[in-house]
This record gives C-alpha cells, sequence and structure tokens, in this order.
C-alpha cells in the first residue's frame, strides 16, 4: 500500500524524464546550463531571495555598453582646438546623439511597413519541388495478382495567389501605415528640435556658470585687495584687528565661492556633453557668449505664437497623424465583413522513370495545371470582428482626446513661455541697473574708506558683498532672458 509521501508513477516518470534529458544535455553539450532550461525549471534565471542582488550563474557581472560609448568616441571627430558655437553644437549634437538614431531608425522602419503593407497588392510566386523513389502495386489485371511500379519521380510546381478584390481592406491598411510613416517623420523632427533646444539650454547653463566663475575671481580679487590694505593699516594704528579679521573672513568666502563656481562648471561641462551625446571626457572648447547681443523684445503676441505653434509643431501635426491612421485602422477591420475574390493558379507536373514488374524502364512525364477563383466569406466568428470595431472605434476616440490635450498643452506651453521671457526681459534690466548701481556705490565706498576715512570696513564689506550679489544676478538673468527665448522658440515649434 502506497503513503501519502509517494509520488505518482505518472509524476515520478516525468521527474526521472527531465533529470535524465538535463543529464544528457549537460554531458553531451558541454556547456554550463541546460538547453531549454526555463521551460522546466523557469525560476532558476531570477534571483533567489529578495534579500539578496541578482548574479549570473557565470559569475559575470551585468552587461556593459562601453563598447557603443567606445565606438561613439571613434567615430565622432571633435576638433581639440577649435571653439564651438552653439551652431556648431546643435549641428554635432543632431549627428551623434542616439536620440536622433533612434527617431531615424523608427521613421526607416515606418516605411519599411509602409512598404510590406503595399506588397499586398502584389501577387504571392510560390515555387515547389518534391523529389524521390517510390513503389506502387497495381492491381490490374486482376489475373496477375498485382505488379509492382518503382522508380524515381519529380513533381515541380509554381502556384500563382493573387488578391483580385478584398472590398477596401489592403486600400485601408495602406492608409493607416502612410499615416504611420508620417507620424514617425514628423516625431523624427521634433527630436530635433528637442535636442537644440537641450543643447542651447546646456550651452547657456555653462556659459552662465564660467561667467559666475570669472565673477568670482573678481571678487576674491578685490576681498584680497580688502584684507592687503586692512592690514596695512593696522600695523599703523588706522585700524583694528577685529577688521583686519572681518576682511579675512570676506577673503576666505570669496575663495571658497570660487571652488563652488568651478563645480559648477565642471557640471555644466557634464550636462552639455550629455545633451549632445558625447563623453564627458572629450574635449571641446566652446565660444564664449559674454559680447553676443540679448534680444531686446518679444518676437510677436502671444496670440500670434500661439497660431504660429498650432500650426508648425512637429508633434501636434504627428498626433493628427495618428488620429488619420486610427480612422484608417476603423475602416479597416470594418470591411473585414466582405468577401475576399482571389485567384489561385498551379503550373507543374510530374516527370520521372518508372520500372513495371520486372520489365524495362520506361521515362514519363504528366504536366499539370490549375486555375480557380476562391471566394471566402466569414459568416460568423463569435463576434470578433465587432468587438475589434468596437475596439478600433474607441482608439480612435483615444487619440481624438490625446489630441485636444496635447493642443491645450501647446497653447498652456506657448503661454508660459511667453510670459517668462517678458519676465525676464524686465528682470534683465533692473538687473543692469542693479549693477551699475553697486558699483558706483562700491567705488564711492572704498574711496571714503581709503580717502577721508568716513567708511568702516564694515561698510566696505557690505558694499562688496551687494556688488558680488549684483553681478551674480546679472549673469543669472542674462542667463534667464537665453533661456527664455530658446523655450519660446521651441515651444512655437520652430
Amino acid at each position: 500500500m502506497r503513503t501519502l509521501r509517494e509520488d505518482p508513477p505518472s509524476r515520478s516518470w516525468r521527474a526521472r524524464f527531465l533529470v535524465a534529458v538535463a543529464t544528457a544535455a549537460l554531458l553531451g553539450g558541454g556547456c554550463s546550463t541546460a538547453p531549454f532550461q526555463a521551460a522546466w525549471n523557469p525560476f532558476a534565471a531570477a534571483p533567489k531571495e529578495p534579500s539578496s542582488p541578482w548574479r549570473g550563474a557565470d559569475g559575470k557581472k551585468q552587461p556593459r555598453l562601453s563598447a557603443l560609448i567606445d565606438q561613439l568616441g571613434a567615430t565622432v571627430q571633435i576638433d581639440p582646438d577649435k571653439q564651438y558655437g552653439l551652431a556648431d553644437l546643435v549641428d554635432l549634437a543632431q549627428r551623434v546623439n542616439p536620440e536622433t538614431r533612434r527617431a531615424w531608425e523608427e521613421a526607416r522602419a515606418a516605411a519599411a511597413r509602409l512598404g510590406q503593407v503595399e506588397g499586398a497588392w502584389f501577387p504571392t510566386l510560390v515555387a515547389m519541388a518534391a523529389a524521390g523513389t517510390s513503389s506502387v502495386v497495381e492491381k490490374a489485371p486482376a489475373s496477375a495478382g498485382g505488379v509492382a511500379v518503382t522508380g524515381p519521380s519529380v513533381m515541380p510546381s509554381l502556384q500563382l495567389e493573387w488578391l483580385l478584390l478584398d472590398f477596401g481592406r489592403r486600400r485601408a491598411a495602406v492608409d493607416e501605415a502612410s499615416w504611420r510613416v508620417i507620424n514617425a517623420n514628423l516625431t523624427f523632427n521634433r527630436k530635433h528640435q528637442e535636442i537644440a533646444f537641450s543643447v542651447s539650454r546646456s550651452y547657456f547653463a555653462l556659459d552662465a556658470s564660467r561667467a559666475r566663475l570669472a565673477a568670482a575671481h573678481v571678487t576674491f580679487e578685490q576681498a584680497s585687495t580688502l584684507a592687503s590694505s586692512v592690514g596695512a593699516r593696522l600695523e599703523q594704528g588706522l585700524a583694528t584687528r577685529p577688521e583686519y579679521l572681518l576682511a579675512l573672513q570676506d577673503k576666505a568666502r570669496a575663495a571658497f565661492e570660487i571652488q563652488e563656481a568651478e563645480g559648477l562648471v565642471a557640471d555644466a561641462r557634464a550636462g552639455l556633453a550629455e545633451s549632445i551625446g558625447i563623453s564627458p571626457t572629450m574635449r571641446l572648447g566652446v565660444t564664449d557668449l559674454s559680447r553676443v547681443p540679448l534680444p531686446s523684445e518679444l518676437p510677436a503676441t502671444v496670440d500670434q505664437l500661439m497660431d504660429r505653434a498650432l500650426a508648425r509643431r512637429p508633434d501636434l501635426a504627428a498626433r493628427l497623424a495618428t488620429l488619420r491612421a486610427r480612422e484608417a485602422d476603423v475602416r479597416r477591420v470594418r470591411a473585414e465583413f466582405m468577401p475576399r475574390l482571389r485567384l489561385s493558379s498551379s503550373v507543374g507536373g510530374d516527370v520521372g522513370r518508372y520500372t513495371f514488374g520486372g520489365g524495362p524502364t520506361i521515362g514519363y512525364g504528366q504536366p499539370t495545371y490549375t486555375v480557380f477563383l476562391n471566394l471566402d466569406w466569414t459568416v460568423f466568428d463569435g463576434f470578433a470582428r465587432e468587438n475589434r470595431v468596437r475596439e478600433a472605434s474607441a482608439d480612435r476616440g483615444t487619440a481624438e482626446a490625446e489630441l485636444a490635450t496635447l493642443e491645450l498643452r501647446v497653447i498652456r506651453q506657448v503661454w508660459q513661455a511667453y510670459t517668462d521671457m517678458k519676465t525676464s526681459l524686465g528682470k534683465r534690466e533692473f538687473a543692469a541697473a542693479l549693477l551699475a548701481a553697486s558699483e558706483e556705490a562700491y567705488a564711492a565706498t572704498l574711496e571714503s574708506y581709503q580717502s577721508a576715512g568716513l567708511a568702516t570696513v564694515l561698510d566696505l564689506l557690505a558694499a562688496q558683498r551687494d556688488l558680488a550679489r549684483a553681478r551674480f544676478t546679472d549673469i543669472q538673468t542674462r542667463a534667464d532672458l537665453l533661456q527664455a527665448a530658446a523655450a519660446l522658440v521651441y515651444a512655437a515649434g520652430e
């Protein structure tokens, strides 16, 4: 009598069979893992427990993509002695950024799918052949008791299949694929705009960080001069030690700000390299924007910019193409209720040599051909076509809602970019006035401290800190204005 701990005969036999197969595969193949192991032991490829990280069975680490980075570095030619401007950096990014390559390949794949769909208009021609030998016992005449007919034979054939009438299925499929191609091409254009905007924003951020570093050096030089001046006055008994210590404190603060600004420059360079699509270790000279004139006014009214965006934004046009593709898909699935008319034809034969009984060998050939018109019409399929129509109609409604949502988002983006640039223009004007006033105030305080002795060290340190903040404000408002102008151009789809 079998106990409950024993396996049923079928399960025990199945386990022994799997073990035998795995052992044979391991011994015969000489590999570390059995083929198709996931079929009977799928959890072997997953982490063993939730508390420990996954490690490969062969002890290897996770795959690395350094080969792709090395390949990119080998193909990109960057002149270390050249100073790249914004247009040069955008051109470089559009040639080497992996995102542009991905969008380009997606557009090519969509075009290839269109070619596949259009191929449905052409006939299909298949060449077939069968060769071998056979032995057939002929029963006639009956008095002979059957005679064996043996010999080799070859049966070649050409089969033609051509869909003549499908009531709009192919036309709707071609329309859908054509709109998909337009969608992919417009998405590719928008990707170029996105990369240009990203490079522009990173470029302006790098320029601002370098300007901050230069301003920090100027502030440090002023703080060093002030500390030396206070030290000299201290030796002459014209200044106190606390005043000298405050000057040294301000000098140390200025040195710290230099180190902080250098870190921001390094981060900005890495961000620019990422937006271009190159390694941050590549040497890349970037031109200075300090002498480039800033925009002084808005390019147009907000209503005009909204109209431009709705007419020119590639992503908006791509979403419209998606809607048209969904509408074509609705027409295609509705055409499934109609019949299909096909032409089928074949040309072939049977050629060989045979021996009838013990007699001589005789050659033979039997040509054949067929031509048919085939009509197939699905009368009932369990409401599958009706549900496909419902699904396609729902997808079309989804595309309409997505298009309306994107239109509202485009309007909001243009409005926000417009107001940001308008605000940046005002801030830039006040920042320039603040810098000029701070420079005059610092110069007057310094003169009063050095000549008349009316200003104290505290007054001079306060004026120096105000001047440093005014410099940083001027640099930041300049960068904000440039980035706001780039964002307005990007929002308008230009």
